[in-house]
C-alpha cells in the first residue's frame, strides 16, 4: 500500500506541477525511483521465503 499511496501522491503532485512547468524527466525520476523501490521490495520477499 505505500507504493501505491506514493505513486498516487506523485501522480497529484503531477497535476499541480503542470502549471510551473515541470520537467517531464523529474517526473520520470520519480517513477523509476517507484519501479525500483518495488523491485527491491519483491526481490526481498522472494528472498524471504
Amino acid at each position: 500500500m505505500g507504493v501505491v499511496a506514493t505513486a498516487a501522491r506523485i501522480l497529484a503532485e503531477g497535476d499541480v506541477a503542470e502549471q510551473s512547468q515541470t520537467s517531464p524527466y523529474v517526473i520520470g525520476g520519480f517513477a523509476l525511483a517507484v519501479l525500483v523501490v518495488a523491485l527491491i521490495v519483491t526481490a526481498m520477499i522472494n528472498v524471504d521465503r
